[in-house]
């Protein structure tokens, strides 16, 4: 009997001690995931095409070593309930959760971020920078402020929140005294320091959101005489197409006032501030590659000798212009497009992927790449199976600007249905500018109805976007 108890008692001991050595060896396999999220970054990047003029060296290298998708974009165009979706893994539509201002009627989000998931499930996490809105959230074993950037002599800078963008600005100081130069020097030493874990990492960089402020060097690779504002339509009023409520969403910026009667478009014309707008865009992105080149330098070397993921994307896209409309707060291409690039060890270098997918993916492609069970209360679907197979059909992506707004991008179409039932359509095969709304086309209903489908039922109540046309009559 007693034979017989030390022999149960040593199956006992060497079993728990193999489930600790497969727990121990599959802890010590779980990879190093490094996500940047860029702030306002449209798709003026050389390797998506967005502007012949775009100089972008350091996310080219990014997607040259990994996979690129084209067909890229957020759930909310703004930063809180883009970063908010993003960073829980829930459509803004479940939240209520629409834009930079909050609501009273918005849900209280319960389920964990993504850097409380990791952390919970043994890993190291680092937070730095613009992560959330406006800091890096509360979960990290390290977390950093966004630094304050150098301004304007006094008079000179006329940024303010609610004006127009045209207020680019060449600075006379050195990356060096920039936040987003001291981000990537933070994130660099989080990425080297020694951990017996595994480290997950989320990186905010500011630029090029406004204001559009970065030292006049980069200002130098965009002479004003070269810019090359976006296409237009020849010939025709982009706007005679569009249903009265787009018109008005183009006009106010749905959550902003007009400048004495003038939308941000009209000001900036007749300012004449076009040009010299985009130059500071273009030069704010190319100085915030080169932050992210100095980072991203270093994990050519892993220091704790484990297999990395690298994720890049923005928090939304950016208009300069197109439909006469600037910045974000509206549901169509320009908007809502944005980077995504993806580095791995099973990723094929140069890749591309033209399936729909979108920041609510994000969460769970991150757990999927750790090798972790990916939760059942995440909206989004992991990306994983495009990076061995691009082709692999996905479903649409879901963009929401408000109670009763919504965008379905497929592969082909962008449909969008107003809070008042008016409606956009655009075929993207044969007009990536959505220049010709074809939602009045007879021939095209039974389009609007299969795509209508993809609409979620039962949306969170909200605050809609005619509140803002209210409050800030034309």
């Amino acid at each position: 009997m007693q034979l017989a108890n030390l022999i149960l008692r040593s199956v006992v001991v060497t079993t728990s001690i193999l489930a600790m050595a497969v727990t121990s060896s599959s802890e010590e396999k779980r990879p190093d995931i490094v996500f940047i999220i860029v702030d306002d970054l449209n798709d003026w990047l050389g390797c998506y095409g967005g502007h012949p003029e775009a100089k972008s060296p350091n996310i080219d290298a990014l997607a040259a070593s990994g996979m690129l998708f084209s067909q890229a974009y957020c759930n909310s165009p703004q930063c809180r309930p883009s970063r908010t979706s993003l960073n829980h893994g829930v459509y803004p539509f479940k939240t209520g959760t629409y834009f930079n201002a909050k609501y009273a009627g918005e849900t209280k989000i319960t389920t964990p971020s993504m850097q409380k998931f990791f952390m919970d499930h043994g890993y190291r996490v680092a937070s730095g920078g613009k992560v959330f809105h406006g800091n890096p959230g509360k979960d990290g074993d390290a977390l950093l402020a966004r630094p304050r950037d150098p301004r304007p002599p006094e008079g000179e800078n006329n940024f303010n929140a609610m004006s127009a963008p045209n207020d680019g600005y060449a600075l006379d100081v050195q990356d060096e005294q920039m936040s987003d130069y001291k981000v990537s020097q933070w994130a660099t030493q989080q990425w080297r320091a020694d951990s017996e874990k595994p480290l997950f990492m989320s990186v905010g960089f500011f630029r090029p959101h406004r204001p559009l402020h970065v030292p006049k060097s980069w200002f130098a690779h965009f002479p004003i005489e070269s810019i090359r504002r976006p296409a237009e339509p020849e010939g025709v009023d982009d706007w005679d197409d569009m249903p009265d409520f787009a018109r008005r969403l183009a006009r106010t910026h749905a959550h902003k006032p007009l400048h004495g009667g003038l939308s941000d478009h009209e000001f900036i014309v007749a300012k004449k501030d076009w040009d010299a707008t985009i130059q500071a865009y273009q030069a704010s992105i190319a100085f915030v590659d080169r932050q992210i080149g100095r980072f991203l330098d270093s994990l050519k070397e892993n220091p704790r000798g484990r297999e990395t993921y690298v994720m890049l994307v923005s928090d939304h896209g950016w208009h300069l212009g197109e439909k006469k409309h600037w910045c974000k707060g509206a549901i169509w291409e320009q908007t809502t497009h944005i980077p995504f690039v993806v580095r791995g060890p099973e990723v094929v270098a140069g890749s591309k992927c033209a399936q729909p997918v979108s920041l609510v993916d994000v969460f769970p492609s991150l757990v999927d790449f750790a090798g972790l069970e990916i939760p059942d209360w995440l909206d989004g679907v992991s990306i994983k199976p495009q990076l061995a197979n691009p082709a692999s059909p996905r479903g649409p992506a879901i963009s929401s600007y408000g109670e009763g707004n919504t965008s379905v991008r497929t592969q082909r179409w962008r449909y969008i249905r107003y809070e008042d039932g008016s409606e956009e359509l655009y075929d993207h095969e044969i007009d990536p500018n959505e220049w010709t709304n074809l939602a009045k086309s007879p021939e095209h209903k039974r389009t609007i109805k299969t795509i209508s489908l993809m609409i979620p039922e039962n949306q969170h109540p909200g605050l809609k976007v005619q509140s803002w046309f209210d409050q800030f009559q034309e």
